[in-house]
This record gives structure tokens, sequence and C-alpha cells, in this order.
């Protein structure tokens, strides 16, 4: 459509993240009006351009965590859109939210490729853990140190209770390894913990390497119960091992299970 000096080209882009969505590009600047497409949570401070902010350090994680629950089930739409954008001489990205972008658009389109596939962004290990007197945040953080002293180094410990369900789904697209800890609540899974797992299946998760670790004091069910889950509900998923079950507390019996485990995941890291 010409208006004028202005010719505007609209490309349909289904549910990123509306089923109506579209984008504009203004044919005679190149500015690409990217809608929901390379947005971000946060204020801008007076800052409009990417070049303006340090957008690794103070952007990238809010803009990831954007990605990842708003969009992040329609990755297929996304790497559709790409392809669109290919094409394209972009000279300026203006998303709805966030800074605009008119330099180093390879960044975070690599970024929006990776997570649309369902690439791990980093090689690590996200562990997430529901504990109800402390006993399974030692356990977790026992392993935590153990893969540190294997030279694993890029691990992020999260209690499920006390984080952000978004968080939890940012992290998850970014690491590759994730470590599921949780007690057994009623010979379930422990209520946060499920709904994590829920939302990992919603958001469409898949091409990560999980290890689950339980605990119950006399009837452990968590574990099985998350492993039945991963690999009935979810896609292209891998799991190291069976899981490790603590009763109660870490002993001299459930302590070197978790040096087992802290060495194959070590394993698979290092693999990658």
């Amino acid at each position: 459509m010409s208006f004028g000096r202005h010719n505007i080209a609209f490309v349909e882009a289904p549910m990123v993240h509306w089923p109506e969505a579209m984008v504009s590009f203004d044919l005679t600047d190149g500015v690409l009006f990217s809608a929901d497409g390379f947005g971000s949570f946060g204020a801008l401070d007076g800052k409009l351009f990417n070049d303006e902010v340090n957008f690794d350090r103070d952007w990238l994680d809010d803009a990831r965590r954007y990605y990842t629950n708003i969009v992040g089930k329609y990755g297929p739409f996304v790497q559709a859109l790409l392809k669109k954008a290919a094409t394209l001489d972009i000279k300026y990205i203006c998303p709805l939210h966030g800074p605009v972008w008119r330099s180093d658009f390879g960044y975070i389109i690599d970024k929006y490729d990776k997570w649309s596939s369902y690439v791990p962004e980093e090689t690590g290990v996200l562990i997430v853990y529901a504990s109800m007197y402390g006993n399974t945040e030692l356990a977790v953080q026992t392993l935590a140190s153990e893969l540190c002293k294997r030279g694993v180094t890029n691990v992020h410990i999260y209690d499920v209770s006390n984080t952000h369900i978004s968080q939890l789904i940012a992290e998850t697209f970014r690491l590759s390894h994730v470590v599921l800890a949780s007690v057994t609540y009623n010979l379930n899974i422990y209520p946060p913990m499920e709904s994590y797992l829920e939302d990992m299946k919603h958001l469409n998760v898949q091409n990560r390497t999980f290890a689950v670790i339980e605990n119950g004091s006399w009837a452990p069910q968590a574990g099985g119960l998350i492993s039945k889950f991963l690999d009935q509900e979810m896609k292209n998923i891998h799991q190291l091992e069976d899981p490790v079950t603590i009763t109660s507390a870490l002993n001299e019996l459930s302590a070197p299970e978790i040096a087992a485990l802290a060495d194959s995941i070590a394993e698979s890291v290092n693999a990658q």
C-alpha cells in the first residue's frame, strides 16, 4: 500500500503471538514493524536503540523471558517469519516492546532462531527443586558442588516454590540440561513442580536432557511420576538414568548416587 513517499508491505505472521498478527515493512526506509517479534519486557529509560544499551547484560534475560513465555509454543510459526524476514533489506526493526534495532541484527535473529527451533542457547545445567524441610535443597546444592568439581560450572539452581514460572521457563529454553528434584506430596509430585512440568509441556519445550531426583520419607513417588510425564507428555526428551531416590535426607546410601548422577551429567555436558 502506498502512503505517498512510503510504500508498506504487510506480511501475515500468525501466532506471533495472536492468530491474526501481521508485520509491516516500510520498503522506502527499510523499517520492519515486527509486532511482538523481537520484543522484550522492560522500560527503555530514555534509550531508544539497541546500540545505546548493553543488550546482552541488561536486556537479554527479559527478551528471552518475553519470547519463551508468550510465543514459545509456536516455534514453527516464528521459523516461517524468520524465513520471510531474511528476504528483506532491513535497516531497522521496531517491535511493539523493547529497544529499536538498527544494528547487529544477526545477534537477535540468532537468538530467535535458537529459541524457535528449541535448540539450547547454552550448554549448562538448570536445577529446579521443591523442598519442604531443606533436605532436597541440600541434595541439589551437593549435586551442584559435585558438578563444579567435575568442571561443569554453568549451573543455576532455583526453588520452584519461590521463583516465578516465567523465569523457570526462560531458563529451561536457555540451558541444555535440566535436573528436577521434588519431594513427594500425598503420593504425587509437589504441586509447584507439577505446574512447572505442565508449563514446559504447553510451551513445547524439547531437545533437552533431564535427570530426576525424588525425596520421600516412607513412599517416594515423585521421581517415577516425573519420569513418566517426561516420557509420555513431552517430545524429543532424553533422560539420563532412573531417578535418584532420597529417603528424607542424604545419607551413606544416597550420597554416592548424587555423585554418580554428577558423573553422568558431566559426561553428557562435556559431550556437547
